[in-house]
């Protein structure tokens, strides 16, 4: 066990302040190599190192190696081979570089050729008599193109030649001269490959004769080092690299085994330079092969950016990733027993982890019983004293300042991890409890809840501080006690749950009453003083009865005030005086009770839980609670039970007929309320199964369907709290909060319900989930066909399964919802949110706050931000503004812990995945240069004045831009012989039938029809080149509609060729209708415009934020999908110019592009960053999260720091790196594709300067955030003296944002003289001014007075009554009420404090008190103060705040 005996190995030490990459050049090699290698036999040498075959040491530096494998002397890290080609070949790093240098110089005369567009003096520099730089084609010598070759041929490692086929068609004889390849040097060993006419593949000699007559600067300026552009040695890497030892048997890689071809080889210089790229794409950090399985997941992932041939793997295990041997791994179980800030520790855990500690008098008696046991284990234990180490044999042998490692006792920190991190509070540092169990470690039920894990088999990683520091960093920034408060929402971290939550709900109800030996019982558990009894009999011995609701009021703080005005609740001086039958107020939701106590005792809010964990605990243990299969029953009486199942089945009859009935109210499905009738019950029967199958068959209808019966799925399951006795233990738990939800308890209890899902199906499923209905529908076989031309092969599984987990599920109806239930929870975008928490990681883990309070990127110390928490953020922790806060990793955490709660919702394929949404959000629109763009109209207001003016708006818009084909209209196309003759027009007539009912809802008009037809037809016989005959199309009554009786309801619209063109010789007419004109014709864009595919008509919702009934309002809006007609770049524009004609009711200034760059280019960078803001908190508020606003403002500042917004990728990330001229080659590789990465900076030349965390933390560095944040010290020289002494409380008092406790408001003091009037409404001003700081426009001001009141609105309802104001607050409140008109007045002698209290006149309302410093107090009315500062600002505005609020009022 005690493994600390060990000798210190001396390294030598050094500060890496980076690293420069480059490519390895010829003589860098020789230098490198210990050996020339000459056979293939040669390639695993003992020279190279250990291991090897046949040779026990290393022939370079003679390390040796034991029998075992050990080495036992010294560590050989290997040492490199060198084998000189037999060719010299070019560098493959360095191919694209030599194609484009060589099609910049003239082959012939070596000079650069002149560009067409250049000036006249620019050419004249060229040499006239050179053949191939004037380009004579006629003469046969066009311009000569370089390229690199494709994969098949040399696997990209040659150098081609060629002409381009239309240069070489310009000349008269369209063939090159005889001598036109004369130019290119021959080999006469091997002869340049040869693979059309017009090309040639170089050898690389030949390209050396071609570069060698080139300006040395030319070439020093596009390669760096001019030595790197051939090769002519190859660096072979060590063996401990590609050998692997397994006991006597020794293994050789790939790797070697193309070494020994590369020395074996024979055959051309290309062959060999494919042979050397195939040894470069070996590398470990270049592409690894993968499987076809990976292969196609990778096409089919919704994440385009994974890739598992990048090579990150390979660099996460060589450099980034750690190992420690001062961790441990367990499973977690639950013991509330524990405090809430303990870890249970099994005792072989604890004697194994071993943490240094120093001896001194103060920790001595800590240390004692440590020594003691490692004595009595070992009978002595090595001690480090002045450097250096020696055994001891007794405690007399040790020395005060020895240091020692012991073994974990109790009060011990650890570091705690539960995988994976995506959130803040995934670490969390807890104090060692050592117990007497095995194999798991224990934690406090509360515990899960920041850790985000539970009891079912969940994994805690362990990790053991071994210096000073760390352990103080551990305890004051890790610990539970300094992270009270969610990181992502500013909310509590920590409540009541699972148990203790339970029994909280429980004890609460009314009719708990304890006895006193219950009540001395659990008093036991808690610090609470005795309180007397609610309930005393008077009987001849005297019972006592306590209430539920007493025992919980004794584990508050007695000055605590509560009020929770949805459940009712309201704690006066710590007891609680009232609560309804509800729970949320002891959870996490918004201002809950643990918000409050959090706000009012800080850490000590920890010793609140861990009592009510004990106490609750023990009072559930003795009531009793139990769950059996009879609380699934709901209700124990059977005619209850009947009831309930009558119930749900007429629910699901009334969900079905209303499902039908919305169905039926589409369209193309209005046919058959004509053709069915209620006493056909066969008609009837086939409706519904031809309306079920269409509600499969498309989203939008199945969205239709469900939309219309969800209200009655809720209503089924509000009959469980109808149903269910008082009892249920379910019941219990669904209302405490602790477990289980509705849903859940509803498909166990009463029936699956409605089961759908995302992934499309190639059958149907039937109507009815039985056994008989699979296989009559497997015998009919039908296939519901949308139209007549074209079925439909995939459908959208969204059926009902009546029956529950309680009755049983038949065969079909477990397949059905294993089918829906799988898919619902992940679907295919398992891998979003992990791409998107490494990418934002990437992005913003080394964003941090300077020490000047601005936020900064460690790299190049670029500022990001001015000020990382305005007044309208109020910081939510005490050390935000600290120097090397890491602010960026935190607001990454928050997003990526939305993205991971997003894979909770279940995946639906009628509404778009919020995780979805959050990712496009974050991609900024910039990632795919392809697909469809979308804009939001909004209607003008002045709609709003006429009736349904919105609505006929949003119709008239869409009817105008809404590109409406051709196709769409018409019902039945034929070709038919026409029984008029004409020598000049084709008998074939082609017929299009288009509803008159059809054409009058579309308000088609034919004439407009007709001209959308012959222009269509002629743009496009010019644009595909082609002689298109001309077209006869009319209007006309159709002799084949008479024929089927359809006359009447039919419009036909013929077409007929005329016969006067050539082109129809080369085929007929009848083909050229079929083939050419109906395909043309029916894609013909006949209203609307060509340009925008789809116009959506959707409703947005708009939440107030200011009132806290949070009441919903919206508005419609008009989503406008581009099509492929419409150039992407001018979106908006063509857009903007279309609407024209109806711009009068389209409101222009908050309409705007989806695309973030489309709305940065129309309204600027400033205003695409408010909208940036605003889609991602509402993106992330639909994953079901609140979010600090911190966190969405300085994502938005981290991606536009360049002016424009980059996309969330590797490419968005270099793109700001190159803008801010920041090299960071080491951390872009580790991001994605290293190799890559790695070669673009080597080939650059660049240097890392390893100032990012990754950098750090790869290569042994401190990262520069946090505490390890560096800061300057600036020393003039000279020091500072005061001009003058200052009362430090007389300054202090000036800033009223930092007053001391007991400090009077200073007021100001109206002036005496004759214009004391006026001088006051000045001050006023001034007051208004200085309250409104940085405000240029009238309409500014306005909104900041708005603002404050919210403010002080929001300070009435958080604060409970006669709480006293404090910082920030307090300093708000103070500047706003000095605007009152009897300010004067009601201060008097001064004020003193401001607190929360009611009106004397209006009790039921609440208002702000003045303590005076005599102690009088006085209230004072915010509205009147907001009314005042108006007049100053805006009259207007204050006469009509005033006849809102203050009407009647003096």
């Amino acid at each position: 066990m005690d493994n600390d005996l060990f000798v210190e190995q001396q390294v030598p030490s050094g500060q890496l302040t980076g690293i420069r990459l480059d490519i390895l050049s010829n003589e860098d090699a020789r230098t490198l190599s210990a050996m020339v290698i000459g056979t293939a036999n040669e390639v695993s040498d003992a020279a190279l190192g250990l291991p090897t075959i046949n040779a026990p040491e290393c022939v370079t530096c003679g390390a040796k190696s034991s029998k075992d494998g050990a080495k036992i002397l010294k560590d050989c890290e290997g040492h490199y081979g060198l084998i000189n080609l037999p060719f010299t070949i070019l560098n493959p790093y360095f191919m694209s570089e030599v194609a484009q240098i060589l099609n910049k110089i003239c082959p012939g005369c070596k000079s650069f050729r002149h560009n067409k567009k250049a000036n006249s003096a620019s050419s004249q520099n060229q040499p006239k008599n050179c053949r191939y730089c004037t380009g004579r084609y006629k003469d046969g010598y066009p311009k000569m193109k370089f390229k690199v070759s494709s994969n098949d041929v040399f696997a990209k490692t040659a150098i081609i030649a060629e002409v381009d086929e239309k240069s070489l068609n310009k000349g008269s004889h369209r063939v090159l001269a005889s001598d036109y390849w004369n130019i290119i040097p021959k080999d006469s060993t091997y002869e340049g490959s040869v693979l059309q006419s017009n090309k040639r593949v170089l050898l690389p000699g030949q390209v050396y004769n071609i570069l060698k007559d080139v300006c040395p600067k030319t070439l020093e300026a596009l390669f760096r080092r001019n030595n790197s552009i051939f090769l002519n040695s190859l660096l072979v890497t060590p063996n401990s690299h590609r050998v692997r030892e397994f006991g006597q048997r020794i293994s050789f890689d790939e790797t070697t085994r193309m070494y020994k071809r590369i020395v074996d080889f024979r055959g051309t210089p290309n062959d060999l330079s494919a042979r050397v790229v195939q040894r470069y794409k070996a590398s470990k950090i270049c592409s690894e092969k993968v499987s076809n399985i990976e292969l196609t997941y990778e096409k089919q992932s919704t994440n385009d950016g994974a890739s598992s041939s990048s090579g990150l793997k390979n660099l996460k295990e060589l450099l980034i990733g750690k190992r420690t041997g001062h961790c441990f791994r367990l499973v977690v179980v639950g013991d509330p027993k524990l405090k809430v800030d303990e870890i249970g520790l099994p005792i072989q855990i604890a004697e194994s982890m071993l943490i240094p500690d120093s001896i001194y008098p103060w920790n001595w008696n800590k240390l004692e019983p440590c020594c003691d046991s490692m004595f009595s284990r070992n009978g002595q234990f090595s001690v480090s004293r002045n450097g250096q180490r020696i055994c001891v044999g007794s405690k007399d042998a040790l020395e005060t300042g020895d240091s020692i490692r012991r073994s974990l006792i109790d009060g011990d920190i650890v570091l705690i991890n539960r995988p994976p991190s995506i959130h803040q509070h995934s670490l969390i540092a807890l104090s060692v409890k050592i117990l007497p169990i095995n194999s798991v470690v224990s934690i406090n039920p509360l515990t899960c809840s920041p850790l985000r894990g539970d009891f079912d088999g969940d994994c805690l990683h362990g990790f053991v501080p071994q210096s000073v520091n760390s352990r103080v960093e551990l305890k004051e920034l890790v610990s539970l006690n300094k992270q009270l408060v969610n990181g992502q929402s500013g909310q509590n971290l920590l409540s009541l749950s699972q148990d203790s939550l339970t029994a909280a709900y429980l004890i609460l109800a009314d009719g708990v009453c304890l006895t006193k030996p219950e009540m001395q019982q659990l008093q036991m558990y808690g610090s609470c003083l005795p309180i007397l009894p609610t309930i005393i009999k008077s009987t001849s011995t005297e019972t006592s009865f306590w209430t539920g609701k007493q025992l919980f009021s004794m584990l508050l703080p007695m000055d605590f005030e509560f009020s929770y005005a949805s459940n009712g609740v309201c704690i006066k001086q710590g007891e609680l005086v009232s609560s309804s039958h509800g729970s949320s107020w002891l959870r996490d939701s918004g201002e809950n009770l643990f918000q409050c106590l959090l706000r009012h005792c800080g850490e000590k809010t920890l010793d609140f839980l861990n009592a009510a964990q004990e106490v609750l605990c023990e009072w559930l243990s003795r009531r009793g609670l139990s769950v059996s299969l009879l609380d699934l029953c709901l209700s124990s009486d059977p005619q209850s039970r009947k009831a309930l199942l009558d119930d749900i089945s007429y629910g699901l009859k009334e969900a079905e007929k209303l499902s039908d009935i919305s169905l039926l109210m589409v369209d193309q499905n209005q046919r058959f309320l004509l053709e069915s009738s209620d006493e056909d019950e066969n008609m009837l029967n086939y409706m519904k199964e031809q309306l079920y199958v269409a509600q499969q068959t498309s989203a939008e209808l199945c969205n239709t369907s469900l939309s219309a019966s969800k209200s009655v799925y809720r209503d089924l399951q509000n009959l469980v709290y109808r149903y269910a006795d008082d009892n249920n233990s379910f019941l219990a738990m669904l209302k405490a909060g602790s477990k289980g939800n509705l849903q859940k308890l509803f498909q166990h209890s009463m029936c699956l319900g409605l089961q759908q899902s995302s992934t499309p199906l190639s059958y149907s499923i039937p109507r009815y989930l039985s056994c008989a209905s699979w296989n009559n529908q497997k015998s009919h076989c039908n296939v519901y066909k949308s139209d007549a031309t074209r079925e439909i092969y995939s459908y959208i599984p969204c059926t009902v399964v009546a029956s529950s987990y309680l009755s049983g599920l038949n065969p079909l109806e477990c397949f059905v919802h294993s089918l829906t239930a799988r898919d619902s929870s992940f679907s295919g975008q398992a891998d979003v949110s992990g791409t998107l928490t490494r990418r934002l990681m990437f992005f913003m883990r080394d964003l941090i706050i300077g020490y000047d309070g601005t936020v900064r990127n460690c790299y190049g110390n670029q500022i990001v931000q001015f000020n990382y928490c305005t007044e309208d953020m109020l910081g939510t922790w005490s050390d935000a503004q600290m120097g090397g806060h890491p602010v960026g990793s935190l607001a990454a955490c928050a997003l990526s812990e939305a993205a991971y709660s997003a894979l909770d919702q279940p995946a639906s394929a009628l509404e778009t995945s919020p995780l979805i949404e959050l990712k496009k959000v974050l991609e900024c629109g910039v990632k795919k240069k392809s697909g469809s763009k979308s804009a939001s109209l909004f209607l003008s207001r002045k709609l709003g004045r006429r009736v349904n003016g919105f609505e006929c708006g949003a119709l008239k818009v869409k009817d105008y831009l809404e590109s409406l084909l051709f196709s769409d209209v018409v019902s039945e196309v034929m070709i038919s012989m026409s029984t008029e003759s004409s020598t000049n027009i084709s008998p074939w007539l082609c017929h299009f039938h288009i509803s008159k009912e059809v054409a009058k809802k579309k308000r088609l008009k034919m004439e407009s029809v007709i001209n959308s037809l012959h222009m269509n037809c002629n743009a496009t016989g010019v644009k595909v080149k082609l002689n298109i005959p001309k077209l006869q199309i009319k209007n006309r009554v159709c002799s084949e509609a008479n024929v089927n009786g359809n006359s009447d309801s039919i419009i036909c619209i013929s077409v007929a060729v005329d016969l006067d063109k050539e082109s129809l010789k080369e085929f007929g007419v009848l083909d050229y209708l079929r083939n050419v004109v109906i395909p043309v014709l029916l894609q013909t864009v006949i209203k609307g415009c060509r340009e925008f595919k789809k116009v959506d008509i959707l409703w947005k919702d708009e939440l107030s934020h200011f009132n806290s009934s949070k009441s919903s309002s919206g508005e419609l809006f008009l989503r406008v999908v581009m099509s492929k007609h419409c150039e992407r770049t001018k979106f908006w524009s063509i857009l903007k110019e279309k609407c024209l004609h109806i711009s009068n009711i389209i409101d222009w200034d908050r309409s705007h592009p989806d695309d973030i760059l489309d709305y940065s280019e129309a309204f600027g960078i400033d205003m695409a960053w408010q909208y940036f803001v605003q889609s991602l908190d509402s993106a992330i508020s639909k994953t079901g999260k609140n979010i600090l606003p911190e966190h969405l403002v300085i994502t938005a500042n981290c991606l536009s720091v360049t002016g424009e917004f980059v996309t969330l990728n590797p490419k968005g990330l270099g793109n700001q790196r190159k803008e801010a001229n920041i090299f960071s080659p080491f951390m872009q590789a580790c991001f994605s594709d290293p190799g890559e990465n790695f070669i673009k900076a080597a080939k650059m030349r660049q240097k890392d300067s390893l100032q990012g965390s990754v950098e750090a933390l790869a290569w042994g560095q401190t990262p520069p955030i946090g505490t390890g944040c560096q800061f300057d010290i600036i020393y003039s020289g000279k020091g500072h003296e005061p001009a003058k002494t200052t009362d430090v409380y007389s300054l202090l008092s000036s800033h009223l944002g930092k007053l001391k406790p007991n400090e009077k408001i200073k007021l100001p003091v109206k002036p005496e003289s004759d214009n004391s009037v006026s001088k006051w409404k000045f001050m006023k001003q001034n007051g208004v001014r200085s309250l409104l700081t940085g405000m240029i426009s009238q309409q500014s001001a306005i909104d900041e007075i708005h603002k404050i009141s919210r403010a002080l609105q929001r300070m009435l309802q958080e604060y409970a009554m006669d709480c006293q104001l404090s910082g920030v607050d307090k300093s708000t409140a103070v500047r706003a009420l000095q605007f009152h008109p009897r300010w004067e007045e009601k201060t008097k002698t001064g004020a003193f404090e401001i607190k929360v209290g009611r009106n004397p006149k209006h009790e039921e309302s609440r208002c702000f008190v003045l303590i005076r410093t005599d102690g009088t107090e006085e209230d004072i009315s915010y509205r009147k103060c907001i009314h005042h500062a108006l007049e100053l600002a805006n009259p207007q505005k204050a006469k009509a705040y005033h006849s809102k609020w203050l009407k009647g009022r003096s």
